[in-house]
């Protein structure tokens, strides 16, 4: 009798459990294929940040400008559907959407920034002497200021870890 009730509680806890985990693991997987969306986008072999690499070398900036629109748009996406997923019941779950919504924002900031440098490069091609010396210093300080988004993913890179790490912890993953 009581192997019957032990074997009844044990399956009990089972079901239980694989249904909260189940939850956690879709949102898990979610934001999994969020990850390889951007990696996709910022360096897949077709992405748009592989297509603007290579208008660039080819001093292509209007093209080049157009497919920082399209990665906007994609990280838009992104975002987007990260901001759909429901995290009702599941530990941690908020707090890792909340990490991931400000990693993935900052993300789009720092790449959608290379308008701003593509922009000056192409100012550049146009002046002379003093105009383009200008135009050189300004590109500098375009650099400088594109260090401080880094600085923020990097920031949000770690908070996102710190998110997941409690999130994996508290659904037992």
């Amino acid at each position: 009798m009581r192997i019957g009730i032990f074997f009844l509680t044990a399956f009990l806890f089972v079901t239980i459990s694989s249904c909260k985990s189940s939850k956690a693991a879709d949102f898990n997987d979610s934001l999994v294929r969020a990850e390889r969306r951007a990696f996709e986008i910022i360096v897949g072999k077709e992405g748009s940040g592989e297509k603007k690499l290579k208008y660039l070398e080819k001093d292509d900036y209007k093209n080049a400008l157009k497919t920082v629109d399209q990665q906007a748009k994609e990280f838009d996406s992104l975002i987007a559907d990260i901001q759909k997923l429901s995290t009702d019941g599941i530990p941690e779950g908020e707090q890792l959407k909340t990490a991931s919504l400000a990693y993935y924002q900052s993300l789009k900031e720092l790449h959608v920034y290379d308008r701003k440098e593509i922009e000056q490069q192409a100012l550049l091609r146009s002046l002379k002497d003093d105009e383009l010396k200008n135009a050189q210093d300004k590109l500098l300080t375009l650099a400088r200021q594109k260090k401080t988004l880094y600085n923020a993913v990097y920031e949000k890179e770690a908070l996102l870890h710190t998110a997941s790490e409690a999130f994996k912890t508290a659904n037992s993953f």
